[in-house]
């Protein structure tokens, strides 16, 4: 859930740990965990998952991190609800599945003590006398996936929340991946889609020198349109904030562009999660899109803290003759 206004250089973020790789005697002991901690029940057809029985705000042992690694590469989404969370505890709990993005190009939307949490709010608001402007992005895409170092995962905890509405939809690019003909995934297989920064709406309001500055910081970025998640393997769309295809022109690419966003949130692909305080969700952006639908009174706050982990490099910065 990306901020219209700042966004993060490409590539002057630190390195990132690959992620735990867990083995059979440790499955094992996983399983027996889960059964007398964790409880798991999933939310949505598509994907979605609630799990219980465990405080966030208290140190994980190693097996129910990798139980919530497992459920949450089979499920893409996790909620956890009932969490009422610090920025500390926030991080803490984040940090044990990667590292964190320190938001260093987004200081204006980081927490004021606490650079690694990022405040997303649909209208300004004061955190100890920082002042926290506004973004809404109400478009389906994942997170930076306009960068060098899209990322891998966000975590995100409702602080305060609108009485009706300010629900997040979430689509299954698995699902959307395998529901295309043999044919097309043949013909698309190879393709790389540019992802831009200023295709959403809201870019066009910003003023000129805005645009530019966020501009010069992401220029647009070559990513596969049919990528491999590095963990389980699977084929899943890369679509969302997509302003060409390498190689075509905008007449050639843009039917095939609309097609893709089209067929990606189709009803069938969708969880759409009605957000309650304290909720925690944590996705997969390797394999889903999400859209925070902005269906509530303007007047009303929508206060949110993310945590987001750094994804590996990826992708290259096309040559402007490239689409």
């Amino acid at each position: 859930m990306d901020a219209v206004s700042l966004f993060p250089a490409l590539d002057q973020r630190p390195k990132i740990r690959q992620p735990m790789q867990v083995d059979k005697q440790t499955s094992r002991e996983i399983r027996g965990e889960l059964m007398t901690r964790l409880n798991i029940r999933r939310l949505g057809y598509a994907l979605g998952a609630e799990v219980t029985g465990v405080d966030l705000r208290q140190p994980l042992g190693v097996e129910i991190v990798a139980a919530i690694r497992q459920a949450w590469l089979k499920h893409i989404v996790l909620c956890f609800p009932g969490q009422e969370l610090t920025p500390e505890h926030l991080m803490a709990f984040s940090e044990r599945f990667g590292d964190l993005d320190d938001n260093r190009f987004s200081q204006a939307l980081s927490h004021p003590d606490h650079a690694p949490v990022f405040l997303i709010s649909n209208s300004p608001v004061n955190i100890k006398e920082k002042r926290i402007d506004g973004a809404v992005n109400d478009h389906w895409h994942s997170d930076l996936s306009f960068s060098l170092r899209p990322s891998t995962a966000t975590i995100l905890n409702a602080q305060q929340l609108p009485e009706i509405g300010g629900d997040t939809m979430f689509a299954n690019m698995y699902m959307a991946y395998d529901a295309l003909s043999p044919a097309f995934k043949e013909a698309i297989e190879s393709l790389e889609a540019v992802h831009d920064v200023a295709v959403p709406k809201a870019f066009s309001t910003l003023s000129p020198a805005t645009q530019a500055s966020i501009r010069q910081k992401n220029p647009p970025v070559a990513h596969q349109l049919v990528r491999v998640h590095p963990e389980t393997g699977a084929k899943a769309l890369n679509v969302g904030r997509i302003s060409g295809i390498v190689g075509m022109n905008g007449d050639e690419s843009k039917p095939l562009i609309d097609f893709m966003n089209r067929h990606a949130t189709r009803y069938e692909f969708i969880y759409r999660h009605r957000w309650s305080v304290n909720d925690l969700l944590m996705w997969d952006n390797r394999c889903a899109l999400h859209y925070a639908i902005p269906d509530y009174e303007p007047t009303c706050v929508r206060l949110l803290q993310r945590c987001s982990l750094l994804g590996e490099r990826s992708g290259y910065i096309p040559s402007s003759s490239s689409n």
